[in-house]
């Protein structure tokens, strides 16, 4: 779509959206109230800065009215309730209807597509089929694009290693940490995950380094896509990866990066935290929410002919990020500073503590390959911790495969101090 028609279609969306949220939120019409701001006076795209930002704590100071439609409307129009993980707060439900379903499906439809899946492949969806949002929109996208589905409910990781080798799908997807550890499963089997025909690996619900990326993609032979959403401004997965990076479906939601400080919009090519203002769904079309991710906008054409706008990629929430002796620390950052060296196996460990008064402790819990010798493993890793971050780390080394997995959102991250 052109830019100028884009923008036009922004133009008209915002303010019926604007509208809509008013007249059905409790907690858009206080935001508005508390802001001054009249939603008749929204008329197009460029009064999107007038509007206030809305924020995880203003949602979780309301029962539900953060949402568009009520439990009587969803018994009615319903379609499923999901909660939000939980990572950096208490869980936050969201009820979607049948219209948010069915765009869910289109939208996710038209991602899967730009990744190159079509009819004819096949796809194993790694996820426990509950409550959080992850893959469910995947799920009934290849449902409408007729490719067929592995169910994976319920199975251990190595039952999914063997539908791996016996059903032979051709699309994987999970988080980027149960894709290497389901490789490393499928190894067990007796197997090289190489030689299956798996050939796409979607990743999503964690941040994807590089280093991470690289080493999907080695461990399977396969191309590495990335979903980029939340719960609370879906339906949609709202990024996806075209190849060449990765888009954000502007027709249905706009994206701003602000800064940490101020939350004011950057200009493009600078990094701030993500603004997503949904305006596809019925049940939470929610306007300029801070989901806090990292990342920084491009626009202009990218090489596979879109025209919606980049990013360079998300590195993590503001709420992960780590202050570890006045020293800023992404968890990401960490990661990928491990998957860099061949020794380090896919897990690790991050541990703060705070033994005396005064004193941090930076430690890395950090499994090796198997079969690697590991003996200057950890003065090397500390060796670059300190390059990169300016931080002296303590380094553990345990044995290969000890520390735990997840299907879900990996938490490596145990922060000790002051308790």
């Amino acid at each position: 779509m052109a830019p100028d028609s884009l923008r036009q279609l922004h133009s008209e969306k915002l303010p019926l959206a604007v509208r809509y949220m008013c007249e059905q939120s409790p907690v858009y019409r206080h935001k508005l109230d508390e802001a001054g701001v009249d939603p008749a006076s929204i008329r197009s795209v460029d009064d999107l800065e007038r509007l206030p930002i809305v924020t995880k704590d203003d949602m979780s100071a309301s029962d539900g009215g953060y949402l568009a439609v009520d439990e009587d409307y969803w018994d009615r129009h319903g379609w499923m309730m999901f909660n939000t993980s939980g990572t950096t707060g208490l869980p936050r439900t969201f009820r979607y209807t049948d219209t948010d379903r069915r765009m869910w499906m289109w939208t996710d439809a038209r991602a899967l597509w730009a990744m190159g899946i079509r009819p004819g492949d096949r796809a194993l969806l790694c996820f426990g089929y509950g409550p959080h949002v992850a893959m469910w929109g995947m799920l009934y996208a290849l449902n409408r694009m007729t490719v067929p589905v592995i169910p994976s409910g319920g199975m251990d990781s190595r039952a999914r290693a063997a539908a791996v080798l016996n059903h032979g799908p051709t699309v994987i997807a999970a988080t980027p940490s149960f894709a290497l550890y389901l490789a490393g499963m499928v190894r067990e089997l007796g197997a090289d995950p190489r030689d299956t025909r798996v050939r796409i690996v979607i990743s999503l619900g964690e941040p994807l380094p590089d280093a991470t990326r690289r080493r999907i993609e080695e461990s399977w032979a396969a191309q590495v896509h990335q979903f980029y959403g939340c719960t609370e401004a879906a339906p949609s997965c709202g990024g996806y990866t075209c190849g060449h990076g990765m888009h954000i479906m502007e027709d249905t939601h706009l994206i701003e990066a602000v800064d940490p400080a101020t939350l004011q919009p950057v200009p493009d090519g600078q990094p701030g935290l993500s603004v997503i203002t949904n305006l596809c769904s019925e049940a939470s079309p929610q306007i300029r929410f801070l989901v806090g991710d990292f990342t920084t906008l491009i626009r202009g054409d990218c090489e596979c002919g879109r025209t919606h706008v980049r990013t360079t990629g998300f590195s993590g929430r503001a709420d992960d990020m780590l202050n570890v002796r006045g020293v800023t620390v992404f968890p990401s950052a960490v990661e990928d500073l491990l998957r860099r060296l061949s020794e380090v196996g896919d897990e690790f460990q991050i541990v703060l503590e705070s033994p005396a008064v005064g004193q941090e402790v930076f430690r890395l819990v950090v499994e090796p390959r198997p079969g690697v010798a590991a003996q200057s493993l950890p003065e090397r890793i500390a060796a670059e911790v300190r390059d990169r971050f300016d931080l002296r780390a303590e380094v553990e080394l345990v044995a290969p495969g000890s520390l735990p997995k997840t299907e879900f959102k990996a938490r490596r991250v145990r922060d000790l101090r002051n308790r």
